[in-house]
């Protein structure tokens, strides 16, 4: 009976876990039935119930061993499967990057194009301007042998000067002959005289041509005053207003722009406009209170109101 129990002990510890209660079970049934009376007859029923918890046993046991196989082909086939969808995933990567590349390839030919396209024009450009120094060179020189020629005239002229000096004037004529004026201040000077001499049109010319030799000049507000008061000295009034303006907005700040607002008032009344000379003799006299020209402003605005009321009086 003791070795029939170790028996079922033993065959307990060799059984899986899910079997293991139910064998415990069929062990006390035994046990019990062996506390009692037992026959032979019982002990081979017991035996058979044993024999036939092995074959159990032995059941499950492969049962577990075909799932552990069936678990192992699972995992290879798994591990066959990732490795195909990583291949895949390497396979996009590398067509990926190939597309890259291709795009990488074609914007550095784009670029290229445009690199020639610009060192072409670059020395398109110098090959011009290598041309227009050069053209520029040559005109120097052309100036430069100019400057010369005059150089030499003027060194003549001076010896004349100087023998003429020295020695006695033979001819009356050449006393009244004067050299030419060539100097800004002179060319000035002679347009003004002109004006003087009552030459209006001509002293005109004069100042204009002053104008477009020297345009920063400064008497280039003045020589712009002197052909408005040709105008006006004309009586071309409108003109006069014009060219008075000119100078008003050209020469701000010069000490004509008085001058030039009083007598382009003067202009506009002798048009008949005395609301527009009102208005500008008082902006004289806002803008240049102690000026001589403000003075003269206050005065013919007072004679205009005077006429205003005498024409109002019946």
């Amino acid at each position: 009976m003791r070795r029939g129990l170790r028996a079922g002990g033993r065959l307990i510890n060799r059984l899986c876990p899910a079997l293991r209660s139910a064998a415990i079970l069929k062990l006390c049934g035994v046990v019990l039935l062996l506390s009692g009376c037992i026959t032979g007859g019982n002990f081979e029923s017991l035996r058979s119930d044993v024999n036939q918890l092995k074959r159990e046993v032995y059941a499950q046991k492969r049962e577990v061993t075909g799932l552990k196989k069936g678990l192992g082909s699972l995992e290879g086939k798994t591990a066959k499967v990732v490795t195909k969808e990583t291949l895949e995933a390497i396979r996009n990567s590398q067509e990926m990057i190939y597309d890259q590349l291709t795009g990488l390839n074609r914007d550095i030919q784009l670029l290229q194009g445009k690199f020639d396209e610009k060192n072409y024009a670059v020395e398109t450009a110098l090959s011009e301007n290598k041309a227009e120094m050069t053209e520029l060179k040559t005109r120097v020189e052309e100036m430069a042998g100019e400057v010369k020629q005059l150089m030499a005239r003027v060194q003549v002229l001076e010896q004349k000067v100087d023998a003429l000096s020295k020695g006695p004037i033979v001819e009356k004529k050449a006393e009244k002959k004067k050299a030419p004026v060539v100097t800004e201040e002179g060319i000035y000077q002679q347009a003004l005289k002109t004006f003087r001499d009552g030459k209006y049109k001509e002293a005109r010319k004069e100042f204009e041509g002053f104008l477009r030799r020297y345009p920063d000049s400064d008497l280039s507000d003045n020589a712009q005053f002197w052909i408005a008061e040709s105008y006006y000295k004309e009586g071309l009034y409108e003109d006069a207003i014009l060219a008075y303006e000119t100078l008003i907005r050209k020469f701000p700040k010069s000490d004509k722009v008085p001058g030039a607002m009083l007598k382009q008032a003067y202009s506009f009344q002798e048009l008949g406009d005395k609301n527009t000379t009102k208005v500008i003799l008082s902006t004289l006299k806002e803008r240049f209170p102690k000026s001589k020209e403000a003075e003269l402003a206050e005065k013919k605005l007072q004679a205009l109101g005077k006429d205003a009321q005498q024409k109002k009086t019946p």
